[in-house]
């Protein structure tokens, strides 16, 4: 194999949240619903921006998977992307 060569390997992204009632650090690959910790529930990133859900199932449909989101859409001091 040549020096150039790079090699391509996928890279799995998650998403670290820290609890911003008692300050749990969580990891997920996908938007957290609640803190595993003290079961704070939390709401999806842009919430006010997405139709607002009437149901619990259209509601949990609005919880992102890590691969949807970008830095742009986090909350800066609670959520990063890794």
């Amino acid at each position: 194999m040549k020096q150039t060569e790079k090699i391509k390997s996928k890279t799995k992204r998650i998403l670290i949240k820290k609890c911003h009632i008692c300050g749990t650090l969580m990891e997920s690959d996908a938007e957290i619903k609640k803190c595993t910790h003290c079961g704070k529930s939390f709401l999806p990133c842009h919430y006010f921006n997405k139709v607002h859900a009437k149901t619990s199932q259209e509601f949990s449909n609005l919880f992102a998977g890590v691969d949807e989101l970008h830095e742009e859409d986090l909350i800066k001091g609670i959520h990063v992307i890794w």
